[in-house]
């Protein structure tokens, strides 16, 4: 496509840094790792970082140090990637799904309650499409129920603050850096993030064959996994972190011209603005008929433009979750009508004014 959907940003630090570790014949479980980990504590604002291979190993290790097993519920979104609720099935949890705001695209608070049983042991809230969850909802939810929250950041990458509290609601957070993510670490990638020391080092521990974190390392002191980031991605990371800030600021500039663009267009709704800040993964537009999203995809395929209507299928239409829960309306007719546009740091204005024009045209019958 001659307008790609998401193209990550390499530079030639980023074919330096790999080439460093290359040369060094250290290629796992060295400085790299260390020195991004304690980078990123640093710029998320948390005391302690594990890297990690991907996003979704991030939860799956994530969901386990919390001590979720079978027989626990835990409470979460339809309106996801499926690796939110994967990382529960993994370890024999049971996800509870409750609908959306469809304004906010995000779990609605107000309807968890009366989701909660005996059972129910926490809640995974995934900060959907770079927007946070209800802050100050879901804190009142956490206190008083006592529950444990495991925040899905994959999405949301940014530097916590009193306009974007990501990382700041639950007990252990995870981050992702696939090759569409805001930054990315050589393709594939994650962290997870706590202020707890006991979670940190059960996480250490378990990204790596449940090794103990002393220096008797050949000592398994726990069933674990091999989800290590290897040194290459560490250093291809690491001088991704030097451009985030630049990064989603040129992302809400693009997301600011569409918005300008699209806020007359009649016959679809673009994303809200919050009070709270978002971190920008994807821009997206909601059509109000979803009968004519494929022709829509059609011709700005056929004008050299990627979309996209994976954002998302509700999870429990997936064959292992069928029968889980009864339809999340909001979810199911969001999902239907959704449409991805065009985004990366890279993107040029003309670029960006281009898939506006062809967007109109589509929309025009």
């Amino acid at each position: 496509m001659n307008i790609p959907l998401f193209k990550p940003y390499i530079t030639n630090d980023e074919f330096v840094a790999v080439q460093r570790t290359m040369k060094s014949g250290k290629l796992t479980r060295g400085n790299e790792v260390e020195t991004f980990e304690k980078e990123f504590a640093q710029y998320v604002k948390k005391k302690f970082a594990i890297a990690v291979n991907s996003g979704t190993s991030g939860l799956h290790v994530a969901v386990r140090a919390l001590g979720w097993r079978k027989g626990d519920e835990v409470i979460t979104t339809p309106f996801s990637y499926i690796s939110s609720s994967n990382a529960l099935l993994y370890e024999n949890v049971t996800p509870v799904f409750v609908d959306i705001d469809p304004h906010t695209l995000n779990i609605d608070p107000g309807k968890i309650e009366e989701k909660i049983t005996n059972n129910t042991k926490g809640i995974m809230a995934v900060h959907i499409l770079g927007l946070p969850v209800a802050f100050n909802p879901l804190m009142k939810i956490k206190e008083k129920y006592g529950f444990q929250i495991i925040e899905d950041a994959c999405e949301a990458i940014g530097r916590p603050s009193e306009h974007f509290n990501v990382s700041t609601l639950g007990d252990i957070s995870v981050y992702g850096f696939h090759e569409n993510k805001q930054i990315t670490t050589l393709g594939e990638g994650g962290m997870i993030v706590t202020d707890n020391r006991d979670l940190a080092e059960i996480c250490r521990s378990m990204r790596d064959q449940g090794r103990s974190t002393t220096k008797e390392w050949i000592k398994n002191v726990i069933l674990g996994f091999n989800f290590r980031m290897t040194e290459a991605q560490a250093a291809f990371g690491r001088e991704q972190l030097k451009k985030i800030d630049k990064m989603l600021a040129r992302r809400r500039d693009i997301a600011q011209r569409y918005s300008v663009l699209l806020e007359d267009v009649k016959n679809i709704t673009i994303p809200v603005i919050e009070s709270s800040e978002r971190s920008w993964f994807v821009y997206y537009i909601i059509l109000d008929d979803p009968s004519i999203r494929a022709q829509v995809v059609n011709k700005l395929n056929k004008a050299n433009i990627c979309t996209s209507t994976n954002y998302f299928p509700p999870i429990y239409n997936f064959p292992m979750y069928r029968g889980s829960n009864r339809v999340c309306i909001h979810s199911e007719s969001i999902s239907e009508r959704l449409l991805v546009l065009p985004m990366y740091y890279e993107m040029k204005n003309d670029e960006i004014d281009r898939v506006v024009s062809e967007l109109k045209k589509a929309l025009s019958y």
